[in-house]
Formats: structure tokens, sequence, C-alpha cells
């Protein structure tokens, strides 16, 4: 049987069988950088499979998006790869995360509703699971899950959530997290305590109980240690680790501002654009990270899975500016009434955004 990725990936599709969604200016930013990198041609090898590897979520904030298909999902199988087919951009970025995953089809069951984690893979820092909730009646587009996945022991995590709608009984997911406070782990603990399904379309909330405890063990790695820097307009970015995995690869680095640039915008953030010496281009994500601001924060990003004959990557850090808007930004506090009230955004004057694209790094890779 083929997969949903596969069978979707044969389909002839009219534009009018999606239903548009609204995205912020970040996401619309990212969507248009890996449609970029998804234009190009590869040529891989395979790695062999080593150890077992696994992985489980951890998530303290994270964004929920997710797109339907309305004219053709009822068709589609809840089986294959889910990793692929919520790569919606086809970016390669979970091409091999499949093949290296554990498959670990946990069901839980309440209110008429199962929900079952399907596969789970983790990198000894970054941890992503898929997961499909099937309903014996109706629900809504939209669904949001009331309780996030939790590392234990981890103090705080940076992550990401993405769900997307089958047909009107069934939903998939992806979760991915980043441990922040830790050192990198050959195991995870995990807790996942959902109490809710809510509908937000109307305004319904489904109470239940559907619980997840499972250990799991890290991928097969290996990790070099760099001291590389750029820096360029009161901005700078260092390359501080590479760590690889069979079937991706992770960037750690510091970003640092000056105090012009502390003073003139009000956040901070930086994509990685990464090319070996053969002329792939690697589609990636960033991870989260941590630190005492905006400016001066420790972060990571993960890449699709490294050409075994490449002997070098650049990377040339690219600096978004941003400065807060009524459109982009919004503030509020909670009154000793319980009311909630939003406090007015005061915009710093000049342009709203700026991209500073700093001097290219090349990491050397040790065979």
């Amino acid at each position: 049987m083929k997969d949903i990725y596969e069978l979707l990936n044969g389909m002839d599709f009219d534009e009018s069988e999606f239903e548009p969604m609204e995205v912020s200016e970040v996401e619309n930013e990212k969507v248009k950088r890996a449609l970029k990198k998804s234009i190009k041609q590869k040529n891989r090898s395979s790695w062999k499979k080593g150890a077992a590897a696994a992985a489980i979520f951890a998530c303290l904030s994270a964004g929920m998006v997710g797109m339907t298909f309305p004219a053709y999902a009822s068709s589609i199988p809840v089986v294959g790869d889910l990793f692929k087919f919520l790569d919606t951009g086809k970016t390669g970025m979970y091409d091999h995360y499949k093949e290296f995953s554990t498959g670990l089809n946990l069901t839980e069951e309440s209110s008429g509703i199962k929900v079952t984690i399907q596969d789970a893979v983790y990198d000894g820092k970054t941890v992503s699971m898929t997961y499909v909730i099937e309903s014996d009646k109706k629900l809504a587009e939209n669904l949001l899950i009331g309780g996030s996945p939790e590392i234990k022991g981890s103090q705080a995590s940076a992550g990401s959530s993405q769900i997307t709608k089958v047909d009107d009984h069934h939903y998939v997911g992806l979760f991915k997290s980043t441990n922040l406070n830790q050192m990198d782990a050959d195991q995870v603990n995990m807790e996942w305590k959902i109490n809710s399904l809510s509908l937000p379309d109307s305004h319904t909330k489904i109470k239940g109980d559907w619980n997840f405890a499972f250990s799991l063990n890290a991928a097969e790695q290996k990790e070099e240690v760099f001291n590389l820097s750029a820096k360029k307009g009161g901005v700078q970015v260092s390359i501080t680790k590479i760590s690889q995995t069979p079937m991706s690869f992770s960037i750690l680095y510091i970003q640092k501002a000056d105090e012009k640039i502390r003073d003139q915008w009000d956040d901070m953030m930086v994509e990685l654009d990464v090319k070996d010496n053969l002329g792939n281009s690697y589609s990636g994500e960033g991870n989260g990270g941590s630190g005492k601001d905006a400016y001066s924060i420790s972060s990571s990003s993960t890449f699709e899975k490294l050409d075994p004959k490449a002997t070098e990557l650049i990377v040339t850090p690219h600096v978004q500016l941003r400065k807060h808007t009524p459109e982009n930004h919004g503030e509020a506090v909670i009154t000793e009434d319980g009311e909630k009230r939003e406090i007015p955004v005061k915009q710093k004057p000049g342009k709203v955004k700026e991209e500073i694209v700093l001097d290219a790094m090349v990491i050397p890779l040790r065979d």
C-alpha cells in the first residue's frame, strides 16, 4: 500500500480544493526561503542504520499550523511516512526521519477519540514525534490539543507543533522540541497528558484523558566543536558545534548585538543558509534558544541529511532585525478585576525591518 505522501504526490490538484489560512509575517518569510532552497538537485548516498533511534517531545510554547485537503482527503489512509507527509513544502527536511525512527504505535482512547503516537526520533538534543487523532464523530477544520508533552527533568524547551486535517474524522500531526537546559542526553523520559481537545471554530471543548509515558534512546551521532565568528553592522554570529546523525545534522550558534542595534531595533532573529562544497543546499528549521534577552541567545538549527561525500559546509547567517508594530506584536495584562487589558505598542521611528547578511563561515567536516 502506498503511504499518504506518495498518494498526494501523484494527485492532480485543483487550486480551488485548498482552503487558505492566514500566516504571520515571520512564517511567510520562512516559506519563501524554504521554497528557494527546495529548487535544487541532489545526489545523496545513504547511511547504514546503526543503533535504534527514538524520540520524545516537550514544548512549553508552540505555534499551531495546519491545512486541509477537503476534496480528496477521505481516500487517504492514515498510514505511512507522516514525517514526509507533513513536510508540505517538500523541502526534504524529513526525508530520512522515518527510516531512522522508532515505531511506537501507542494508542489511548477517551470520549470516543483515539490518539496514537506513531513514530519518534531523537538526535540527542532535538526530539520529533508524529501522531494520529481519530474520532467517531465529525470534529472541525481546526483542532487544538490541551496538554503539552514534557521531557522529564527539563526546566525549559523550545519547539513547534503542526497539525493537518486529513478528513472529517482524522488528523495527523508533528511535535518537535529542543531541550534548552540540559547537556546532550543518551536517553530521555517522556510524559504527555492530554486533558482536552478544543474546537475553536465552534467554541467547543471535548474533555478526556489521553496519557502517555515512555523512555527513548538517542540516535547514533558524532559531534565537532568549533570557534567560528562573523560580524557586521553591529551584529555577530558564532558557530560553536555541529552534530551529525544518520538522518540530519544540527548547528549550534550564538548571536550577539551591540548597543546601537539594541536601541534601534526591538528583536533580532538569525537564519542560517547552509551549502556544502559539492553545491548542495540544505533545508533546515530553527530549534529555538535561550539567553538573557532577544539579542544575546544561544540557539541551534537542524538540517536535512548531510551528503557523506561533502568535506566542507559553507554557512551564511541572515540576521533579521524588526521593530514592534501593532500588526506584528501585542502585549496585555490582567487587571485586579480579572479583565484583560491590551498595552499599546510604542513603535520606534524609521523602517520596520532590515536584513543583514554576514560573511560566510566554512566548517571543515571530519571523516
